[in-house]
């Protein structure tokens, strides 16, 4: 991600829920030769089957034809993510993001201790981004604080930091205003590649301010969600006595396969791989 931050542009991170979301992805990444993040949460794996998940990742490392880092996304349960570490996942997030600093910081460095071990990053946030993430909801947001964040990233030795600048998890349900004036301080005093979590409808030209301004990956998730759902209604309304499960998921797979590109492409991660 630092050759992303030199060069201004975000490797892009999308969220699956299900195989015909991940094969958009996927194919939205090769068409665009684009390095790609798959990201799943663990309400996602849990319903896919954490050993489907698994398994389902490490085949897509493999036959992708872009670099692939397979992403262990909002972890909460620290047993999970050493088990994603386990099966060969890239990286891995925790979140203590609403817990008091310091067991953010004690919380962090033991998930470190672990990832580090076995050539895992790990990415971990300071400041909270609220909203629905995974099946948990979260009224709270609060911003980055600048001085937290220097001593977190050194506390820590974390490969990626998530800041909170005003982005929400979900659909925003406010008008969207984003600080870009702390977003440029953090990135002044950082030199971790940072993250921005809850970015589905921001506008692209906002997006791309935050690239500008130091953002290294951008994390996509309900906006392929609302795209999957949207291809799968279409086809249903083309199709009402139909039943065949490979062709109303082939829709949803192109239309995830559409909005990743429109990402991919605002991103600048375009021929990138």
């Amino acid at each position: 991600m630092l050759k992303a931050r030199e060069n201004k542009y975000a490797v892009p991170a999308f969220n699956f829920d299900n195989l015909a979301m991940m094969k958009g992805i996927i194919q939205a990444a090769e068409e665009t030769r684009s390095p790609v993040i798959l990201m799943v949460t663990e309400s996602a794996a849990k319903h896919i089957g954490i050993d489907f998940c698994f398994s389902i990742i490490n085949v897509a490392v493999k036959k992708t034809k872009v670099p692939v880092v397979v992403h262990w996304d909002h972890g909460f349960d620290f047993e999970l993510i050493k088990k994603a570490v386990d099966a060969g996942f890239s990286s891995v997030m925790l979140d203590s993001s609403l817990k008091p600093f310091a067991e953010n910081v004690k919380e962090t460095k033991a998930v470190c201790a672990y990832a580090h071990s076995k050539g895992v990053e790990v990415e971990s946030e300071i400041g909270h981004v609220g909203g629905k993430e995974d099946d948990r909801i979260s009224n709270i947001n609060f911003y980055t604080d600048v001085d937290e964040a220097v001593m977190f990233d050194k506390s820590t030795q974390i490969d990626a930091l998530a800041v909170a600048i005003g982005t929400s998890h979900g659909l925003f349900n406010k008008k969207i205003n984003l600080q870009f004036d702390l977003l440029k301080q953090l990135a002044n005093k950082i030199n971790t590649p940072l993250v921005l979590h809850g970015s589905s409808q921001v506008p692209l030209t906002d997006l791309q301010k935050c690239i500008n301004l130091g953002i290294t990956k951008i994390n996509i998730g309900t906006d392929l969600k609302i795209a999957y759902a949207l291809g799968v209604k279409k086809y249903f309304q083309a199709n009402p006595g139909d039943f065949d499960a490979r062709k109303f998921e082939k829709i949803g797979t192109d239309f995830v396969k559409e909005e990743a590109i429109k990402k991919i492409k605002a991103f600048r991660s375009n021929n990138k791989a």
